[in-house]
């Protein structure tokens, strides 16, 4: 990728997508300033003018070149010894204007604008949309000087032009409906516009939408009258009486007006609902609250944690399955196997490079780095109203980029842990189900005759399976592919410690994996080191609960590093809270541990000098 600098928005310089760290006022404002004429010299004066400023003092001129001095250091090892150069009178960068976001703008902008030109509606409507994606923010944005607020209201002002060039296009190929809302928030933004407010007043004459396009006047004229003390222009007033006799001139006739914009694709990702779902009424209804009830300005996001073979996604599926005909622009559904045995979490590029080609983007077409998938997937949603469904999340950094910027956008998040970090999100804790519903989704899900001639023991088989979904998932597989088998004879297995967790083992499903997944991602030394050994000496334990003291005593370690342990296996879902200070191990969990802790403890009992690795037992 080479040395790119961006200033659209947050000043920022990057080799090979990796950050380029510059520090000193003076030395971003002489590599801005440069940026901004890059191929062309300005001169040591009005470098020094611009960036030292009127007071400049007569050792600036040295200052400059130690200035200069100090980049070419940092840049030559990105580019070569002359990315800055010596010119008469002044200096010149020597870095392709591609290379620099605000320059790459302006082109894209100029090919925009020639392809439309020529009837290239389709290619037209890309550049200006991969133009408009450049934009992180406010041009220069931490800049102060008043050269730099000068740039950036040029090149605000330039973006603004472009994305009504944009509009236009959009408006005269027939995406008027799609419009609507980008220049309703953009006449919002920049109420003395008179272009946009006109392009509004078409969208919405055009969308059949005729006393919301005169109430738009109305409101430019009260704006401009207050404002400015004068009366809307002339094109306003003529495009006014125009709506007013519904003049044909304003319908889409023309063939080249007929051509077509990128289509947005309309994704329909959401999996099959299981008919078997069960209880969970008050976790739905709390799901179809926090989804349905949107807050102007962001998307609403819910997140569903708890621990592996819950029933999280199951749960998710099934609420989006309720409200998904809200979401007129689809849903996108992307599993990001954090708890996947044999596979390892999508890093956020992968899942965003999902989410893009499911929103459309040709393969050959995606960004080539994490920052600029993400800004491409918020421009494609910022608008958009889709029910994003995230499932089996590693971790909050994982998910961060990829909540949509939609403000009618939803989404759900599942995963082990809490993601408490990600902002403006609603979290739901889920648990094991009690054992009324537990034994109603056992029946559901085996044979009825079967159930009704053993009725004893499919409630004994729901209660070893501890509430786990995965887990009666599993029985009821186990008893489907052994028609001959009685539930007795798999009630007397389970009850038995030593081979219950084989009989929850089926094909692909296995409780083992799903626990070992959780100990696989427990954070790196030492204290993942810790919270593994601490997972071993409490499965040796004959009691199901814990306390920080007692943790303490076990390891032979201070309290602080003990909690620290706990704390991480409580992230990891492997302990489930059991009221102040004390912790709970879930009974298949603890078989598990101590399982492994018969592999992998010596006697007597020590801490070990390197994490255990957890294969299944």
């Amino acid at each position: 990728m080479g040395l790119e600098i961006k200033i659209l928005g947050p000043w920022e310089t990057t080799a090979d997508d990796e950050p380029v760290r510059l520090t000193g006022e003076r030395r971003v404002g002489v590599l801005t300033r440069l940026a901004l004429s890059a191929g062309q010299p300005v001169s040591a004066d009005e470098l020094l003018a611009q960036v030292w400023g009127q007071g400049t003092a007569t050792t600036a001129g040295k200052q400059l070149h130690i200035v200069v001095s100090k980049l070419r250091g940092l840049l030559s090892p990105y580019q070569d010894d002359d990315v800055i150069a010596t010119v008469s009178g002044g200096y010149q960068l020597n870095l392709a204007c591609e290379r620099v976001d605000a320059h790459l703008f302006s082109l894209l902008g100029r090919q925009a604008r020639a392809a439309r030109a020529h009837g290239e509606i389709t290619k037209a409507d890309v550049l200006f949309r991969r133009a408009l994606a450049l934009w992180r923010g406010d041009a220069l944005a931490g800049l102060t000087a008043s050269w730099a607020q000068v740039e950036s209201a040029r090149l605000e002002e330039e973006r603004l032009a472009t994305l009504e060039d944009h509009i236009d296009l959009r408006l005269a190929a027939g995406d008027h409906h799609a419009a609507v809302p980008v220049l309703t928030a953009h006449v919002e933004a920049h109420p003395l516009r008179e272009r946009s407010r006109a392009q509004l007043m078409l969208a919405l004459y055009r969308a059949a939408r005729t006393s919301e396009a005169l109430a738009v006047y109305q409101e430019t004229r009260r704006v401009m009258v207050d404002e400015l003390g004068i009366e809307p222009g002339a094109a306003l007033r003529r495009l006014r009486q125009a709506v007013l006799r519904r003049d044909p001139a304003l319908d889409l006739t023309s063939p080249a007006q007929r051509a077509t914009v990128v289509e947005p694709a309309v994704p329909v990702e959401l999996p099959a609902d299981t008919r078997f779902f069960t209880a969970r009424a008050t976790e739905s209804a709390w799901l179809h609250r926090t989804l349905t009830d949107i807050v102007p300005g962001s998307p609403a996001v819910a997140a569903i944690n708890g621990p592996g073979g819950v029933g999280k996604s199951a749960l998710a599926v099934h609420a989006a399955h309720t409200i998904a005909d809200r979401f007129a622009d689809g849903v996108l559904h992307v599993d990001l196997r954090a708890a996947t045995a044999g596979l390892q979490p999508l890093s956020p590029y992968e899942a965003l490079s999902r989410l893009l080609r499911s929103l459309g983007l040709d393969r050959a077409a995606l960004p080539a780095t994490l920052d600029e998938a993400a800004a491409r997937y918020r421009s494609l949603t910022s608008t958009r109203k889709l029910l994003v469904i995230l499932d089996d999340a590693l971790d909050a950094s994982q998910v961060r980029p990829l909540i949509p910027a939609g403000p009618s956008c939803a989404v759900i998040v599942t995963s082990r842990q809490i993601l408490a970090s990600l902002d403006s999100t609603s979290h739901l804790r889920l648990t094991g189900l009690d054992p009324a519903d537990a034994a109603a989704l056992f029946a559901r899900i085996v044979d009825a005759g079967r159930v009704r001639a053993e009725p004893d023991a499919a409630q004994r088989i729901a209660r070893q399976c501890g509430g786990l979904p995965l887990a009666l998932r599993i029985a009821a597989a186990r008893l489907a592919a052994q028609p001959d088998r009685t539930l007795t004879q798999l009630a007397d297995q389970l009850a038995d410690p030593s081979s219950r967790l084989d009989a929850l083992e089926h094909a692909d499903l296995a409780i083992r994996d799903s626990i070992a997944v959780s100990l696989q991602h427990l954070p790196g030394r030492p204290v993942g080191r810790d919270a593994a050994h601490t997972f071993l000496l409490l499965g040796s334990m004959e009691t199901a609960t814990h306390t920080v003291p007692a943790t303490s005593a076990l390891t032979d370690w201070p309290e602080h590093r003990a909690e620290t342990a706990l704390h991480h296996l409580l992230d990891a879902r492997l302990l489930e809270p059991a009221g102040p200070g004390r912790y709970r191990m879930h009974d298949l969990i603890r078989l598990y541990a101590r399982e492994q802790a018969a592999l992998h403890l010596p006697e007597p009992v020590r801490v070990t000098a390197s994490p255990p690795r957890f294969d299944r037992a």
